[in-house]
């Protein structure tokens, strides 16, 4: 308790702790002192800074005007920029030095330079003097390698690090508009500056500290700031304190005055306290990789250190038997030898294969509207198998448009949507009283928020005849749409008629959406109306009296009712969503609007609106395609069941022997039978009536089931399930809230791209097997061949143990291996067969049987080859000539050192023909490695690499030119013509040899799922054993244990709603003890102490991308905050379905 207080204290100090900001002009108040206003929501401070008016006339701004633009270059230097500065800049020095500190190139270089020294100072074995001409060029050749491979990983690291630079500044970029010289304009949110009067509505992430202004129903999440889970309803007399990293759950109309931005404000100022440098986050493929590449290169420690020790011993013996002095530079020969191994044999091109293929779907997956946000939401869609997909916008084409109604019980013709005139008049009023037909297109145009504006120029939206565009809900613009031609009214004008209105936005808990308004009706007088639309089950219930055709008011009857649900059935058999319309009298026209929402049960039923939302073209294909890849599609909706089911079919998601619920008997199987529930979810197609709360509970259990599964959402309410899911999609025209929820954006908001992405991602992990499986023959063959090539030539009476293949040729055949063969094989698109498999199951090891087929049968054939050059060389390639013995008719005589270079010619000659060979086939072996499978053409798709065949044809013709050209730098000599086609023939064997190889029958394990627990419950082992705590770190997206912690909440939270523990405001976290309470003050200050250290201060100008980044508080604890909290369904925003 006195720790407790202590802090509170320190808080209270280092809060009211005066500072002084010397500033120009009438911008007198700190950045400092707006900060301390939004950190405490200090009205006193705010108080004696003149209150809301006074702080705008200090800044200068005008409530209907905004700021003019001249002023921004001095708000800018006052209060600074709206962005903070990059973690970590982009330079390509860097990555140069990150490529020098690897350990192993280090040891190279040093290797390297002692081996000049040595080679420059000291004569070879038998010789008096140093050859200079030949005697540089082992150390400096090693030098020259190990200079290019550290060139080549910087320049890749290097573009790698500005292509994500280009992803992320495209990603920040968030529009939102604000009162600038008398007008309202469309900025990027970077471009916010203190003094801007922002505009924003319901499912907006507040990008900027500020002073609430002026909105109705504004509701604002601010637990991920806070950790309070109330929803804070926002008024300029009891809370206007705007925090920067929430999101707006309800509103309408919204504005606030903008005192904070970039690293000044709330979150921000977080943001830089939390920024750990140099961090960087694996996908969980490379963590597989990483694991893979250190045991590989732990054997190939393993193999260096005993060829060393052993070609030592050797070299120790045969001095010793000799009676020769020993030769120590022969140990830094081996030492050369030993690490050019393990070079070969660290496959660190395993990581970089990754990166090369992650980082080129990234951008080609932009061209299929797919922008991607997490690295591993590529690889992990290669695994998906179920998809749980909203219905408006993803498989529908969200062009909604009424086409029929029930009004006072009769059902309205269909009529063309595409017509220009007037909706039948003549026939409604024939049908229908005046009073009817005005009361129910008076409550589409005053209950709602979409609305036409003025076409700005350059638009791409379909433009009215009079110049205008519809903005808003697309729902909505269907209805109004309809009423507008029903009677004959312009929106815009008929709504200037209401004196006032006040507007209490579309709420989830309630599923419908109310308007008041103050009005002098025909029909009602000069009263305060109430409009309300929603759910039409919602409606009905809640209606206790309904007016008829003529206009007249009757109380509800079971006969009407059982007829208004049958017309609503016949609706949805036709896969029309319904919206219920209503009215009720408030009050007088005096009276003050209520500040809740007023929807009660006492309703006037006026009908329902029947709207059409085609499905696109493309779905039924793209779902057959999934399903051909077994991947389960499931329909979630706010729709009813009929309409769901209806609007299913066509899609070809809901089939013969699948099943449909609505949510309400999905929630209650769920607490009242489990066992049957979890039996029934696999055969689960079509949710209707789908909750928020329902989403996460379908997305849950499927993942404890060992699901892989992907979610599309768009509105604020999806960003929980977003976040649950192994990859969340948010739709493009979603909501700023889920779209930081989730992995993927779906640019053009169609299912056709989560499928594109589906596709993508199994092509991810087959490019990257396709390179270890090829890297991995090589490395077999390297290392077997190496050592036993160096202990052969080590036994021989003259040898030194030299390997097979000079240190030089071991470098660049590592330098093939690795950037080389990623490039060419881990940079193919892909095709439409990857979609005719199953998917890879969660946990499948890395090297199938298949690619172990490949592996064991390649490496045999090759050593087979290698080790049969090596032991029988000489004879077949007659590299072993002997000196002549006669000369010009007599006995020819030969010195020691004529002896030696002609030993060693032949030596060079031989060395030479192996190193060709062995690249050679590895050139051809690349052919095979890229099918994975039981493929025979080895040729086919050659189009959708565009890499593969520039890079052989570049690998060939260099390994030529080192051979004939580069001879004395490479350690080799021109084989000859008939040397050259020997060794060609020998590798082109690969081919038919692979092709042999794939009639070998190879079965792959048993199609085996890792249930979520039980992959947490291995992860808290493992984590046990090294001593970590994965429960602090909540933002770790990949770890199991955080995901089933949140499935957990879900479960628990549903039980409790069902058994009736929570009323009608829940939360889903649970309140925090005061031991939360205890670490949330502690981190405030530690916010506090940083803004206090940097204040005064100049940061030096980086390179932003865009303040919208700042996002780990508002994504993260969404998913904790705001499941039940009301403001959008799974499908429409603001939509009262």
């Amino acid at each position: 308790k006195l720790q407790f207080l202590y802090f509170i204290g320190c808080y209270v100090k280092m809060a009211t702790e005066p500072t002084t900001i010397r500033v120009e002009s009438s911008m007198s108040i700190s950045s400092n002192t707006f900060f301390n206003i939004i950190v405490d929501k200090n009205k006193e401070l705010l108080g004696q800074e003149g209150g809301i008016e006074g702080v705008m006339k200090n800044l200068n701004t005008d409530l209907e005007n905004g700021i003019t633009t001249a002023s921004i270059e001095q708000r800018i230097e006052v209060y600074g920029k709206n962005e903070l500065p990059e973690e970590e800049e982009v330079t390509y020095l860097k990555y140069l030095l990150e490529a020098l500190s690897d350990k192993m190139m280090i040891l190279l270089l040093v290797l390297g330079a002692v081996a000049l020294v040595i080679g420059l100072s000291t004569p070879e074995q038998g010789k008096d003097d140093v050859n200079y001409s030949t005697a540089w060029i082992d150390g400096t050749f090693i030098i020259v390698a190990v200079t290019i491979v550290i060139l080549i990983t910087t320049i890749n690291d290097y573009l790698k690090g500005l292509k994500f630079q280009a992803l992320n500044r495209l990603t920040s970029k968030v529009p939102f508009k604000v009162r600038r010289n008398g007008g309202i304009q469309e900025i990027d949110v970077a471009e916010l500056v203190v003094g801007d009067i922002v505009l924003f509505q319901g499912g907006t992430f507040l990008p900027a500290d500020g002073l609430f202004l002026k909105g109705q129903g504004v509701a604002v999440d601010e637990s991920a700031a806070t950790g309070e889970n109330d929803d804070k309803k926002k008024s300029v007399e009891k809370d206007p304190f705007i925090l920067s990293g929430t999101n707006v759950l309800a509103g309408v109309g919204g504005e606030f005055l903008c005192i904070g931005v970039g690293e000044k404000s709330f979150s921000g100022t977080i943001e830089m306290n939390a920024r750990e440098k140099g961090k960087r986050t694996a996908t969980p493929l490379q963590e597989k990789l990483d694991k893979l590449a250190d045991l590989v290169g732990r054997v190939g420690i393993a193999v260096a250190i005993l060829l060393f020790l052993t070609l030592g011993l050797i070299s120790i013996i045969k001095a010793k038997n000799n009676g020769d002095s020993y030769d120590f530079k022969l140990l830094l020969d081996y030492a050369i030898v030993g690490v050019s191994i393990i070079v070969v044999a660290v496959p660190e091109g395993l990581p970089l294969s990754v990166v090369i293929a992650l980082a080129y779907s990234m951008q080609a997956m932009m061209k299929d509207n797919n922008m991607v946000r997490s690295l591993a939401a590529c690889e992990t869609m290669g695994a998906a198998t179920s998809i749980c997909s909203d219905k408006t916008g993803t498989l529908t084409t969200n062009e909604m448009t009424q086409i029929t109604a029930n009004i006072g019980g009769v059902v309205t013709n269909d009529y063309d949507h595409n017509g220009e005139g007037n909706l039948s008049l003549s026939e409604l009023h024939e049908s229908l009283s005046k009073k009817i037909i005005d009361l129910y297109t008076d409550s589409i145009f005053y209950n709602s928020t979409a609305d036409k504006i003025q076409a700005p120029p350059g638009t791409k939206s379909k433009i009215t005849k009079d110049g205008r565009i519809w903005t808003g809900n697309k729902t909505e613009q269907g209805l109004l749409r309809w009423a507008e031609r029903a009677a004959g009214k312009d929106v815009t004008t008929y709504r200037e008629a209401a004196t006032e209105k006040h507007v209490y936005p579309f709420r989830s808990d309630k599923k419908s959406m109310t308007t008041l308004v103050k009005k002098q009706d025909e029909h009602l007088g000069s009263k305060t109306i109430q409009y309300t639309k929603g759910a039409t089950e919602v409606i009905l219930e809640n209606s206790t009296s309904y007016l008829d055709k003529d206009g007249n008011e009757h109380g509800m009857t079971p006969e009407y009712l059982e007829e208004a649900k049958k017309c609503l059935k016949d609706f949805a058999s036709k896969g029309l969503r319904t919206l219920g319309v209503a009215y009720r009298v408030h009050g007088e026209h005096n009276e003050p609007f209520p500040e809740d929402d007023p929807f009660d049960n006492n309703l006037v039923l006026l009908g329902f609106s029947a709207i059409q939302d085609p499905v696109r073209d493309e779905v039924p294909r793209a779902v057959e395609s999934c399903q051909s890849a077994g991947v389960v599609v499931r329909m979630c909706t706010g729709d009813n069941l009929d309409t769901a089911k209806a609007i299913s079919k066509q899609c070809g998601i809901y089939t013969e022997g699948g099943t449909a619920m609505e949510g309400p008997v999905f929630r209650k199987m769920f607490c009242e039978d489990e066992q049957k529930f979890m039996e029934m979810l696999p055969s689960l197609q079509v949710l209707a009536r789908c909750s928020p709360l329902d989403k996460q509970l379908l997305v849950g259990n499927l993942m404890l089931l060992g699901e892989v599964v992907a979610v599309t959402g768009d509105g604020t309410n999806d960003a929980p399930a977003l976040k649950l899911a192994d990859v969340g999609f948010a739709m493009n025209d979603g909501t700023d809230v889920a779209k930081k929820a989730c992995k993927i954006i779906l640019l053009d908001n169609n299912f056709a791209s989560v499928v594109k992405a589906c596709k993508w991602g199994r092509n991810v992990n087959d490019n990257i097997r396709k390179f270890l499986q090829f890297q991995f023959t090589v490395n077999v063959v390297l290392l077997i061949i190496t050592f036993v090539g160096a202990v052969k030539d080590a036994t021989r009476s003259n040898g030194d143990g030299s390997p097979p293949l000079a240190p030089i040729h071991l470098l660049w055949a590592n330098l093939i291996m690795d950037t080389m063969a990623a490039m060419a094989l881990s940079t193919e698109n892909p095709n439409e067969e990857l979609l005719e498999r199953p998917p890879t199951y969660r946990d499948a090891p890395l090297i199938s049987y298949k690619m172990r087929r490949f592996i064991l049968g390649n490496s045999l054939w090759q050593l087979a080859i290698m080790l049969t050059l090596i032991f029988a060389g000489r004879d077949l390639f007659e590299t072993h000539d002997d000196l002549a013995a006669m000369v010009n008719g007599a006995p020819a005589v030969y010195s020691p050192k004529d002896i030696d270079e002609h030993d060693e010619d032949n030596e060079t000659l031989l060395r030479t023909v192996l190193f060709n060979v062995f690249i050679y086939m590895q050139v051809f072996n690349w052919f095979h490695a890229r099918k994975l499978y039981d493929e025979k053409n080895f040729f086919e798709g050659f189009g959708r690499s565009p890499f593969f065949l520039p890079i052989v044809l570049f690998v060939s013709g260099f390994q030529a030119f080192m051979v004939e050209v580069a001879g004395e730098f490479m350690e080799t000599a021109s084989p000859g013509g008939i040397r050259w086609g020997v060794s060609l023939a020998i590798a082109f064997t690969m081919w038919p040899w692979g092709v042999l190889l794939r009639f070998v029958p190879v079965e792959e394990s048993t199609h085996v799922t890792k249930r979520l627990d039980h992959e947490a419950e291995k992860e808290k082992e493992k984590n046990e054993k090294n001593g970590e705590d994965d429960e602090e770190d909540e933002d770790y997206e990949y770890s199991a244990h955080t995901k089933l912690k949140m499935v957990m909440d879900v479960r628990k939270q549903q039980r409790e709603l069902f058994e009736g523990a929570l009323k009608k405001k829940v939360s889903v976290v649970k309140r925090r003890p005061w031991t939360e309470a205890l670490k949330n003050i502690k981190t405030r200050i530690s916010v506090i102490r940083a803004f206090r250290g940097n204040r005064g201060s100049t940061l030096v100008a980086k390179k932003s991308s865009g303040f919208s980044n700042i996002s780990s508080l508002g994504t993260t604890d969404v998913g904790k905050s705001s499941e039940m909290s009301p403001a959008r369904t799974p499908d429409h925003v603001n939509s009262p379905m």
